[in-house]
């Protein structure tokens, strides 16, 4: 007997072997870099220009730096790549058709997006109001598809959670994502 369940854990599977055992090409990490640059251009502006960035670096201990470097690798970066894109898209070795790839491009671009109220809802509850603000969520799905566009170029993992937890990074640490999380949220500014 047959189970759905098994040929789906079965995809997830390969689909995680295939993406992190293919190494991006130097190409590859150049279209991230364009990628990302893009989103930056795109980016800083729109946040800045509707408040919700602000040039303000984080003023931490070390060990308070090392912490949120190596958290942010594994969530958001890592755990949110794994699930938005490896899981959720078609791998390369898989040759799925461009319709078929925008399909589930759009398909994980919109969880993507919804989760992050819904995770800040439930989990979260400090980071409820910026989660769920306009201009995070649409800087989320620039992300989202700045990251979708490079897990499809290179079939690699590595590009979409580079440039994941660099954005998380630059957010918190250089355009006032901390005092958004830990302080405004909280009623502390």
């Amino acid at each position: 007997m047959s189970y759905p369940f098994g040929s789906l854990t079965s995809l997830m599977k390969s689909r995680l072997i295939n993406s992190v055992l293919i190494f991006p090409s130097s190409s590859d990490w150049m279209w991230s870099i364009i990628l990302f640059l893009t989103f930056l251009l795109i980016g800083i502006p729109f946040g800045f220009r509707l408040g919700f960035l602000r040039m303000e670096v984080v003023k931490v201990s070390w060990k308070t730096l090392i912490r949120i470097i190596l958290i942010t690798l594994i969530l958001p970066a890592t755990l949110e790549e794994v699930f938005f894109r490896v899981f959720l898209l078609p791998h390369k070795v898989e040759q799925a058709s461009l319709i078929t790839k925008c399909f589930w491009g759009s398909i994980s671009l919109m969880l993507f997006v919804v989760y992050h109220p819904l995770n800040a809802t439930f989990f979260a509850q400090n980071a409820r109001a910026v989660f769920s603000s306009f201009p995070f969520l649409t800087l989320a799905t620039i992300l989202g598809i700045v990251c979708t566009v490079s897990y499809f170029q290179s079939g690699s993992i590595y590009p979409p959670i580079m440039l994941h937890w660099a954005f998380v990074l630059g957010w918190l640490l250089i355009f006032g994502g901390y005092r958004k999380l830990h302080y405004e949220a909280s009623g502390f500014d």
